[in-house]
């Protein structure tokens, strides 16, 4: 049986992070168990590479609190690991009045919440920043940046490894059992005892309380994300990241318009519910996943308070037209021909048993297992002072230095 102090669930950036903080702060053994081959396969590299600047999220909470720390110390992290990034600027784009109405809550939002240089900018000022953009203003953050999350998540993991994190790939959690505070995990090959267990399992993470026997009210319910990549010719219609104004009962920031790190354009997400946790596709399904959503009281209420949203989600997700629209909103010059199928990422939606999908970052204590559930956007942001948090409140004292 091996035998370790602190094992993490999940190899996404918030595991591969959390493993990161404990092994710089105590001299425990730490093991982080991936059911997948390698580190960040799902959510951590399936997104669109944004570094948030932190003016989306209600004051006080988690995700306002880590967002500004967040963009800053990832920034400095991939300075010193050679992790490709590039600081662009983030513009949320008014087409009329009514809209400049809440770009100014946005901005009163990103003030409270200390973000940097935050301004609302004209029409003309807007076309200096994006010259093929239309819009009526724009708030505009200068600290909004774009990374190669793939690069960032399996840079995080190597640093763990060298200084003494033990990873376990191809192993999914079947068993979980508390003992003499020793908690037992069982793995397909494997039996392992810690004194600590971190839940970081993402999309999984509702699953895995479960096996620890925690009581849970709310339930993970999977939407993709789908992207659109424009084609390299028009590469020069954008230099930024363009979002429209959000809707504020949702925590969707809706179809945005991002230069990633290799001088391309995609457009997305969008969010759709998924017939999976892991159904990349339309034509991709699960049955036990299925079953599991619409069992569920909370996905029914859900459904009815958002089902005019619900409903045009669904079609967009099969109409390229719909992405078009969206995009030529903001950029007339695209044409459809500009358009090619990209990739897609699922969302690990937290949702509560009123149907309300919950917004912020949760934490679970259930005597030494920590879970952390609605991970999201800007969970990659959020990622590095977060973790500090978890382990500094949850689990350093319980195991010491």
């Amino acid at each position: 049986m091996k035998d370790y102090d602190v094992i993490i669930i999940g190899g996404g950036i918030i595991g591969c992070a959390i493993a990161k903080s404990i092994i710089s702060k105590t001299k425990k053994k730490v093991l982080v168990l991936e059911k997948e081959n390698h580190v960040g396969e799902h959510a951590s590299s399936r997104n669109s590479g944004v570094i948030h600047s932190g003016f989306y999220y209600k004051p006080n909470s988690l995700k306002a609190r880590f967002c500004v720390e967040g963009n800053k110390k990832l920034l400095e992290y991939c300075l010193l690991n050679n992790v490709p990034y590039k600081k662009t600027g983030t513009l949320v784009v008014a087409k009329d009045e009514y809209d400049s109405e809440t770009l100014y809550k946005l901005l009163d939002r990103g003030k409270i919440n200390n973000v940097p240089g935050i301004k609302i900018v004209n029409d003309d000022e807007l076309r200096k920043i994006e010259p093929y953009v239309k819009g009526k203003k724009g708030l505009y953050s200068p600290t909004g940046t774009i990374v190669d999350s793939k690069v960032l998540v399996k840079t995080l993991a190597m640093e763990t490894k060298n200084n003494g994190v033990d990873f376990l790939f191809g192993e999914k959690v079947r068993k979980i059992k508390q003992k003499n505070d020793q908690i037992l995990v069982n793995t397909r090959k494997y039996k392992i005892k810690s004194k600590y267990l971190i839940n970081c399992a993402g999309i999984y993470a509702d699953k895995i309380a479960n096996l620890t026997g925690l009581k849970l009210n709310y339930r993970i319910i999977p939407f993709r994300g789908e992207y659109y990549q424009i084609i390299k010719e028009k590469s020069f219609l954008l230099n930024s990241m363009v979002y429209p104004i959000p809707d504020p009962n949702l925590p969707f920031l809706g179809i945005h318009i991002t230069k990633t790190i290799d001088n391309n354009i995609i457009v997305g997400p969008n969010a759709v519910l998924a017939f999976g946790r892991e159904a990349y596709n339309n034509k991709q399904f699960s049955i036990s996943d299925i079953k599991d959503i619409i069992s569920y009281d909370g996905f029914w209420k859900m459904m009815r308070l958002n089902s005019v949203r619900m409903k045009n989600e669904f079609i967009q997700s099969f109409s390229k037209g719909k992405f078009v629209e969206q995009a030529q909103n903001f950029i007339p010059n695209l044409k459809s021909t500009d358009f090619q199928e990209g990739y897609s990422g699922i969302r690990a939606q937290l949702v509560d048993r009123n149907g309300k999908l919950v917004d912020d970052l949760i934490i679970k204590n259930q005597n030494n297992i920590i879970h952390i559930l609605n991970a999201v956007s800007p969970g990659m942001t959020c990622s590095l002072p977060f973790a500090d948090y978890v382990v500094n409140n949850y689990v350093k004292n319980g195991i010491g230095n």
